[in-house]
């Protein structure tokens, strides 16, 4: 059994959302205020805390002032063995019912909550089960629980506490049945008795008795004793206080660890929990922002531990038939790319804060941009509260294992997605580009474009617009897994906004061609005929198929890549690609540039005067150009890209000397930044 979809209608910023989720483990990124804590509160509204003690009521702020007073979520759980199945027959459902889910048994539970009225009390909220308008047997959707792990949690605090009540459930766990839990308290009963006999006890019980006496004496003489209060299981767990150190020291107080391994500590403390849990049919363990505190590898080995948790929960039977089989399922919330980067593909889901146009309102008044409608003032207002102009942000969701991908590419962007790439997934606006001459420049060469504005207003707006964009080295030419990522649709959301493609037109002589054609870094960028991609365009020079090892010439990268998008339906406000003829490097050279690219490649090479000669010497712009591309492609002189691109990137920062930027290149940064058409 596992939570296989969550819905939402009303709830907070969930608006209208239907997110599934996988067996073990499911992270959920985005930006700030996409929702994820929203959603995070769904689970937690959707089913009980495993120790029994809520803390999350549904409150009137929940529902959204678009919902008609009412909000509803919805749990839908599959693969329910024929025992569970058995427990929540009130709750199940037909495959035509829930189509989207694998195989086995499916179980529904729905809980919608009313706006009470101004000054009235809350209703409660009202659960049904499967098709049924009610939930006749409430206590099998109380087998599904979840506990619940806080971000920003202060873990010193919370494992030196004096509540015990983690440390009880663990020992209750680990102690097993009423009669055992009855039986501890005995023992420890009597080693508290022994102890109130000790010889040092009894004479601080005299010490006091004696002066007792004294006082009481004229009246009613008093006696006293020195005993332990009975012991239970909540006063010994009370009792007990975590400590920690470094292995092979003596542990201390855990106030003073560090809070990374604090953190660690408690969340130990919640896994042992959780593995002693077994009587529900399913634990939802929800974690938000675990990475708070941890360096990365200690993100990624946490991460893997809860992948590991949650399949050995999945593979593992109970002792008895009668028992719940005690399923663990984890959530995850995070800005850690390093997360995100640990993760395979079809466990992510991306979630995203877009405008909204309010029910009624007349598209035709606002203006529309490309990250969604804005209001005609060009006011945002924040919390999901309607604002006067008629929108509101909400949250929308792209499950990325949905998105329409070619046979190979999940596998691709598995490997692809490192920690610096998978930040992608975090913003609006993306900035793909080869390699890292280009990763390193552009920053450099947008300074330089931006800073032209004349209006400062303008020019500080276009600089933070800029610095929020994400720059990804693809490290190659295989744009096309990240593009489908970024710019593919799930119901009619997209990852990305504006995504920006940097490349190099790269032509090669193909034996027998002409100089005019390029072929693929690797076989499988090209289209295959089973997977919904474009066919070629006649006369374009498209290669036929992923097989084709000798695409004919004239393939071009950048109307490859186009013909895919506009076959994708991605609204040409969403992309602007940005080819350099042929390469990056020839297309900086110009009269202008000369004298710093000079600077530059003496500063990197100061005794290869005669490797700059043909530059100098060159007849035409063309032929400085192409001489100058030569130096980084010629076996002989060997010029490396990167370390050229930051000595320039360095120069360019503190000195530019009126360097003046490729216009395709400048073109791309004020349309990422938001200032298309506006030149110095």
């Amino acid at each position: 059994m596992y939570l296989g979809r969550v819905r939402a209608k009303g709830f907070k910023s969930l608006l209208n959302m239907d997110i599934p989720l996988q067996h073990g483990v499911t992270v959920v990124v985005g930006e700030n205020n996409a929702g994820k804590s929203n959603f995070i509160d769904a689970l937690r509204l959707l089913t009980d805390p495993l120790d029994g003690r809520r803390n999350r009521w549904w409150e009137a702020d929940d529902v959204h002032p678009w919902a008609d007073g009412v909000a509803e979520l919805t749990a839908v759980y599959g693969g329910l063995e024929p025992a569970e199945a058995g427990s929540h027959l009130h709750a199940l459902v037909s495959e035509a019912d829930e189509p989207d889910l694998p195989g086995g048994h499916r179980a529904r539970y729905t809980v919608s909550f009313a706006r009470p009225d101004a000054d009235a009390r809350p209703q409660r909220p009202v659960w049904s089960a499967g098709r049924l308008l009610d939930d006749p047997e409430p206590e099998a959707r109380r087998t599904i629980r979840h506990v619940y792990l806080p971000p920003m949690r202060n873990a010193q605090q919370e494992l030196a506490s004096s509540s015990g009540n983690r440390l009880r459930l663990i020992l209750a766990a680990e102690l097993g049945g009423e009669e055992a839990i009855r039986a501890f308290e005995k023992e420890q009963a009597e080693h508290f008795r022994s102890l109130e006999r000790h010889d040092k006890v009894a004479a601080a019980r005299k010490r006091i008795n004696d002066p007792l006496g004294l006082l009481t004496a004229g009246a009613h003489p008093q006696h006293m004793r020195l005993s332990f209060a009975d012991p239970t299981l909540v006063s010994i767990a009370r009792a007990l206080r975590t400590r920690m150190s470094d292995e092979g020291l003596d542990v201390e107080d855990i106030a003073r660890s560090g809070l990374g391994y604090a953190n660690l500590l408690y969340v130990a403390t919640v896994l042992a929990e959780l593995e002693a849990a077994r009587g529900a049919d399913l634990t939802l363990f929800l974690v938000e922002e675990p990475e708070a505190h941890l360096h990365p590898q200690l993100q990624n080995l946490l991460l893997d531990h809860l992948k590991n948790q949650a399949l050995q929960s999945q593979q593992s039977r109970p002792e008895t038939e009668d028992m719940p089989l005690g399923r663990i399922q984890v959530v995850i919330t995070t800005h850690s790319p390093v997360l995100a980067a640990a993760t395979t593909v079809k466990d992510l889901v991306v979630l995203k804060r877009r405008r909204t146009l309010a029910p009624g309102f007349a598209a035709s008044a606002a203006r529309v941009t490309p990250a969604g409608p804005m209001a005609p003032d060009g006011e945002e207002q924040e919390g999901g509260q309607t604002p006067p102009s008629g929108f509101a942000f909400t949250t929308a969701a792209v499950p990325v294992a949905a998105l329409p991908f070619a046979k190979h590419e999940p596998a691709k962007l598995d490997r692809y997605l490192d920690i610096t790439k998978s930040a992608m997934l975090f913003g609006t606006r993306v900035i793909l580009v080869e390699g890292l001459a280009e990763a390193l420049l552009i920053p450099a060469f947008a300074e330089l474009v931006l800073e032209a504005l004349p209006d400062e207003a303008a020019r500080r707006r276009a600089k933070a617009v800029f610095r929020g964009s994400c720059i990804v080295a693809v490290d190659g030419v295989d744009f096309k897994p990240y593009m489908r990522a970024l710019l593919a649709d799930v119901g009619g959301v997209r990852i990305a906004d504006q995504v920006v493609l940097i490349t190099d037109q790269d032509p090669r002589k193909a034996k027998g061609g002409p100089d005019t054609g390029e072929q693929p870094q690797a076989a499988d960028e090209c289209p295959t005929g089973n997977t919904g991609d474009v066919p070629p365009v006649p006369g374009d020079g498209a290669p036929d198929s992923d097989d084709d090892p000798q695409p004919e010439v004239g393939f071009n990268r950048a109307s490859y890549l186009r013909r895919h998008l506009v076959q994708w339906q991605v609204p040409e406000g969403a992309f602007h690609i940005a080819e350099s003829k042929p390469t990056l490097e020839p297309e900086l050279m110009r009269a202008e540039n000369c004298a710093v690219l000079a600077e530059v490649f003496f500063n990197l090479r100061p005794r290869s005067a005669h490797h700059w000669e043909p530059v100098e010497k060159a007849a035409s712009d063309e032929a400085r150009a192409a001489a100058f591309g030569n130096l980084f492609t010629s076996s002989v002189v060997k010029l490396p890209k990167g370390d050229y691109a930051y000595r320039l990137a360095e120069r360019l920062s503190d000195k530019p000397d009126g360097f003046v930027v490729p216009e395709h290149l400048a073109t791309a940064i004020r349309w990422i930044a938001g200032v298309e058409g506006h030149t110095a």
